[in-house]
């Protein structure tokens, strides 16, 4: 049999921490810089400002980084990541413990219902396999033990995201710090000058 365990909400969870990396990684995450967030930073106080200070910030808390580089616009976004993250963790790891306990008492039971064992050791579980029989009817072992696996396997890999989480906030506060003190402003100059062969334009772009 298969279970419903509500697959579409922790897709949609995933989902949207997928949507929140991505913005995060996208250059357009520095918006803080064009509203003015780090324009407040002066000549002076961004001779100060290192990229070793932000990585090690970053490194030590999530979202530290990015409040050296006063770009506190991807603060929420980073959290949100993180505790979509970790409720799908300690979500997932609830229902594996569900699952892992019920197929011990189980697969046990399936050996004494077929006289191999004279005594099931471990009873103490019972309740939890009549916690998803309650829910689904009798069921065998076998999808118990699929379902256990699915849920670890899940579990595993929400951690791994919020190790990518971290380190791609620590990535980003390393290189907009690196990036204060790039010239994005737009200084073009266009102008129009004769010559022997006629007037010529000259367009300039100071980087």
């Amino acid at each position: 049999m298969r279970f419903p365990y509500g697959s579409r909400r922790r897709l949609g969870i995933a989902l949207a921490c997928l949507v929140i990396v991505g913005f995060l990684s996208h250059p357009s995450a520095s918006i803080g810089q064009e509203i003015g967030d780090t324009s407040s930073l002066t000549i002076e106080s961004r001779a100060g400002h290192s990229p070793s200070g932000a990585l090690w910030r970053a490194a030590v808390l999530p979202g530290w980084g990015q409040v050296y580089n006063r770009q506190y616009l991807k603060l929420p976004f980073l959290y949100a990541a993180i505790g979509g993250l970790a409720y799908l963790v300690v979500d997932l790891n609830d229902e594996y413990l569900l699952y892992r306990r019920a197929f011990l008492y189980k697969s046990f039971q399936e050996l004494v219902d077929r006289g191999q064992l004279s005594e099931n050791p471990n009873q103490d579980l019972k309740s939890y396999y009549d916690e998803l029989a309650g829910q689904f009817g009798e069921i065998t072992s076998d999808p118990i033990r699929d379902r256990r696996d699915n849920l670890r396997r899940n579990r595993d890999l929400s951690v791994v995201g919020i190790g990518l989480v971290y380190g791609l906030s620590i990535l980003d506060a390393y290189i907009s710090a690196h990036l204060l003190d790039f010239d994005i402003g737009e200084d073009l100059t266009f102008s129009v000058f004769p010559s022997l062969d006629g007037p010529r334009t000259s367009l300039s772009v100071r980087f």
